[in-house]
C-alpha cells in the first residue's frame, strides 16, 4: 500500500499518498469500513465509485496524464481519512498544468474527506498540501457539499495551513423535498395535484399489465442493464435525443450494481407494462437520504407521464425505508421546481500555493476561467 511519500505533521496524523491502481485497489477495505460509519453516507466517497471511475478514466486518458492523488490519513497506523483525489496534467504549447482535483464530473456531491474527525483530517490534509506544494499547481475541488460545518473547515484549515484559495457557489442547484408522510398524505399536503394524477392515471391501467415495483438488489436481475440501456437510447431534449450516459458506460454500471447492491446503497424504480420496460428511476440510498440519480422512459408511453408517477413510488418507498428526504440532485431541470422550491448549494473551492506559476494559474482561472483549466466533462 505505501506507493507514495509520507509526511508526518505535529499532529497525530501520517499523510501517505497513494498513486496507483494496486494501491487504491489495497485500500478497499479500511475505505468501505470509514464509508459503512460515515456521518453523513455519500455514496459518491465510496471505494466502489471512486475506483470505477477511476479505472474508466485512466483508460480513457492513456498518455498517463491522470493517476490517482489520494492521501491517505493515518493514526498510529491505522488508517483514519482518505482524501479521494486525482493528478491531472493538461498540456497545451507554452502551457503545462498541474491540478488536483475529484475524478469525475458525474459525482453531484463531493467532500474532502472521508472519516469521522472531520475538522481533524481536514487539518491534516490541508497541511500536507501546502508541505507538497512542489508537487502540484492548482487543487480545483468541485461540488463540495455544503452541509454547514464541512466548508467552514475546509476553508479554516486552509487558512491556518497558509493556502490562498477561493469559494465560489455552484452554478447549478441540487432541489430536494421532505419525505414525512406516504405519498398517499404528501401529494395533498403539497398541493402535488399533477403528480397525483399521473399516480392514478397508472394505478388505473393495472389491468393492461402497468405496475411498479422497487429493485433493492440490480446485481441479481439478469438482463436489467441492458433494458435500462434500450429505454435511455430515446430520452429527448427539446426534440432532439441525448447523448447516452448509461449506454455509454455500461461495464461501469454493471460494477456499481454488483457492488452497490449488497450494501444496500443502490435501489431502481421499474415501472413495467408486463414484462415491457416502461420507465426507470435509478435511486442512492445515503443514510437517511434518497437520491435521485438517472431515469428515463419509453417514449411511446409518455402521454402517461411515467417519470413523475415513478418519483411519486419514489416517495412512499423512501418513507417506507425512513428515509426523510427526497433529493433530485444537481441540474436545474424544469421539472424539479414543480415538484418542490427548496434546494441545496455546492460549493467550489480554487486553491493555490506560493509558486509563481500557480499564482499565476489562479489568477487566470479567477479572472477569466480560462477553458483549458478544466477537464473535458460528459453530462449524465
Amino acid at each position: 500500500m505505501h506507493d507514495g511519500s509520507c509526511w508526518t505533521s505535529n499532529s497525530p496524523h501520517a499523510v501517505e499518498v497513494i498513486s496507483t491502481e494496486e494501491g487504491v485497489a489495497a485500500l478497499e477495505k479500511d475505505w468501505n469500513r470509514l464509508s459503512a460509519c460515515a456521518e453523513s453516507p455519500n455514496v459518491f466517497m465510496t471505494y466502489s465509485w471512486f475506483s470505477v471511475w477511476l479505472r474508466r478514466l485512466m483508460s480513457d486518458d492513456g498518455r498517463g496524464r491522470l493517476q490517482p492523488h489520494m492521501l491517505l490519513i493515518k493514526q498510529n497506523e491505522v488508517v483514519v481519512g482518505i482524501v479521494p483525489l486525482v493528478r491531472r496534467i493538461a498540456s497545451r504549447p507554452g502551457f503545462h498544468l498541474r491540478k488536483l482535483g475529484f475524478p469525475t464530473y458525474h459525482s453531484d456531491y463531493n467532500d474532502l474527506v472521508l472519516g469521522n474527525d472531520v475538522l481533524a483530517l481536514t487539518r491534516a490534509a490541508m497541511d500536507y498540501l501546502r508541505c507538497s506544494a512542489r508537487d502540484w499547481d492548482l487543487i480545483d475541488l468541485t461540488e463540495l457539499r455544503d452541509d454547514g460545518s464541512r466548508i467552514a473547515a475546509m476553508e479554516a484549515a486552509a487558512a491556518d495551513a497558509g493556502l490562498q484559495h477561493r469559494l465560489f457557489p455552484e452554478t447549478d442547484e441540487c432541489p430536494y423535498m421532505p419525505i414525512d408522510l406516504p405519498w398517499s398524505e404528501t401529494w395533498e399536503k403539497r398541493n402535488l395535484n399533477f403528480a397525483q394524477r399521473a399516480f392514478r392515471g397508472i394505478e388505473a391501467r393495472a389491468g393492461e399489465g402497468f405496475h411498479v415495483r422497487a429493485v433493492d438488489h440490480p446485481e441479481k436481475e439478469t438482463g436489467l442493464l441492458e433494458r435500462i440501456v434500450t429505454v435511455e437510447a430515446q430520452k429527448r431534449i427539446g426534440g432532439r435525443i441525448l447523448a447516452p450516459f448509461i449506454g455509454r458506460y455500461t461495464a461501469e454500471f454493471q460494477s456499481l450494481f454488483a457492488t452497490l447492491g449488497p450494501q444496500g446503497l443502490i435501489t431502481m424504480l421499474l415501472m413495467e407494462k408486463n414484462e415491457e420496460l416502461v420507465a426507470y428511476l435509478i435511486l442512492f440510498r445515503c443514510g437517511k437520504k434518497l437520491w435521485d440519480y438517472q431515469t428515463g422512459y419509453d417514449r411511446a408511453y409518455s402521454v402517461l407521464s411515467p417519470g413523475t408517477a415513478l418519483i411519486c413510488g419514489a416517495i412512499d418507498y423512501g418513507f417506507n425505508h425512513g428515509c426523510d428526504e427526497f433529493d433530485f440532485l444537481r441540474g436545474m431541470d424544469e421539472y424539479k421546481f414543480r415538484w418542490t422550491s427548496s434546494f441545496h448549494r455546492n460549493r467550489r473551492m480554487i486553491l493555490w500555493n506560493s509558486r509563481f506559476v500557480s499564482k499565476l494559474y489562479a489568477a487566470l482561472y479567477l479572472r477569466y476561467r480560462v477553458p483549458v483549466l478544466q477537464e473535458d466533462r460528459s453530462s449524465g
